[in-house]
């Protein structure tokens, strides 16, 4: 999936933005005894298309401005094989660094060739632990970017449900494996960042609410060019206090680089929007959500033909992520993106309610959707078509694509969203004419 474009002549823009300070310092890349900083940021990367000059530039970037004082970066990349540049050796190695405020420049280690599985649990798990030991500090923020998919089986690839997609091995780093990798390092995140597609869906955030405070990510496309690791540290360096509404101010200042980064690029057209979540609700959006559900079970168990009927006519016309920024004739070329069935799950609500037209099906969606505004703290949506916000994605698909495409097997009803919804339920047994 493209993710953006590699746009170098607006570089001197981004010292405009919110924060951002000329500056040029050296760095360390060998750890020594000095005082914990506030943040160590781990950025965990995989390249593909233009996304290898983005990585690259990002940490080129970071090199060149120096880590601040009060942050530190361990990075874990891999680029495409066939990208060489003075960072990469065209073979598709992994390589490891770390950037703090005390060095005389950026040094790259090799830790593995391009065999080295970046989707296997322990290497997301040993990456973890080697960031802590070499750079402890009070929080710990971990910053995945890559090419990403939203829940669906995936075709010919290994490892479906992806988070981060690995080029050259044909295979993504799935959400299961993310989650076991996290687990296994025994981290507890203040933030995890998804710079990839179509991260911001219910059955991503539901998971990841587990190792961490807050979760930042998108519904849509993601932008790397446009979310860089520089502008993040802008906004972290002025929290004075550990509180959390200091940190959501942080966080805010960033999108509001990202948001006049995307306006320098020229790239306000795209269909683009970041998410920040407080986890802390995602168990109450759930349980909103399983009301829902129940809900139009209810509706298909009266066997009202009638009403059944115009809701999933309702449906059909919900809030459609991919549909929203890819054209028709790439959608008819285009397997890959014609799997991906994320709708917004307060449209859905909403437009549930308005079919079934009784006092409880309105109370339903309208409490899903001021616990959905409760999750989700910030955002920043660049456009959008038919609706006036956007919250969280999920899968809907219909009983026969269901069937056809192999959720089951895919194990969909295995996710804890769905353990915890029931979901999957209403996927199965409805008729839905879902675009595609």
């Amino acid at each position: 999936m493209k993710i953006g474009l590699y746009i170098t002549s607006l570089v001197a823009g981004i010292l405009l933005l919110v924060g951002c300070k000329a500056e040029n310092k050296p760095i360390v890349v060998t750890p020594e005894d000095r005082p914990r900083p506030t943040f160590t940021i781990m950025y965990y990367a995989v390249g593909g298309g233009t996304l290898d000059e983005a990585i690259e530039r990002t940490i080129t970037d970071l090199a060149e401005r120096g880590a601040k004082q009060n942050i530190r970066f361990t990075g874990c990349v891999k680029w495409t094989k066939g990208y060489t540049s003075e960072l990469s050796d065209g073979e598709g190695s992994v390589y490891r660094f770390i950037l703090d405020n005390s060095s005389s420049a950026l040094k790259l280690d090799r830790v593995g060739d391009n065999n080295y599985a970046l989707h296997d649990p322990e290497s997301i798990a040993d990456f973890i632990r080697w960031s802590k030991e070499a750079s402890p500090a009070d929080n710990y923020i971990l910053v995945l970017a890559g090419h990403g998919n939203g829940w669906h089986p995936e075709v010919g690839l290994l490892g479906t449900r992806g988070t981060l997609r690995d080029t050259d091995l044909d295979r993504y780093i799935s959400l299961e494996e993310l989650c076991q990798g996290i687990a296994a390092s025994d981290t507890h995140f203040r933030m995890i960042q998804m710079i990839s597609c179509l991260m911001n869906t219910v059955e991503y955030i539901t998971p990841l609410a587990d190792y961490c405070d807050y979760i930042l990510a998108s519904s849509h496309i993601s932008v790397m060019l446009c979310t860089e690791l520089a502008f993040l540290q802008m906004s972290l360096r002025e929290i004075e206090k550990q509180s959390n509404e200091a940190f959501i101010d942080a966080i805010g200042c960033y999108l509001d680089n990202i948001k006049l980064d995307i306006e320098l690029k020229m790239l306000s057209d795209e269909v683009l929007d970041f998410s920040l979540t407080d986890t802390r609700e995602v168990a109450a959006l759930n349980g909103e959500i399983k009301r829902l559900t129940a809900m139009l079970l209810r509706l298909y168990d009266k066997a009202d033909t009638a009403t059944i009927a115009k809701c999933e006519e309702e449906l059909a016309k919900a809030y459609y992520y991919i549909a929203a920024h890819t054209s028709a004739e790439e959608m008819a070329q285009t397997e890959y993106l014609r799997m991906a069935f994320t709708y917004d799950i307060v449209d859905i609500a909403r437009r549930a309610a308005v079919a079934i037209g009784d006092s409880e099906s309105s109370g339903i969606a309208s409490a899903l959707a001021l616990q959905a505004a409760r999750a989700r703290v910030l955002n920043y949506t660049t456009t959008l078509d038919g609706v006036d916000e956007v919250y969280y994605g999920v899968t809907l698909t219909n009983g026969e694509k269901w069937v056809e495409r192999g959720y089951a097997e895919a194990g969909y009803e295995d996710t804890k969203f769905d353990q915890t919804t029931g979901w999957s339920h209403f996927l199965k047994r409805n008729n839905i004419e879902v675009a595609y």
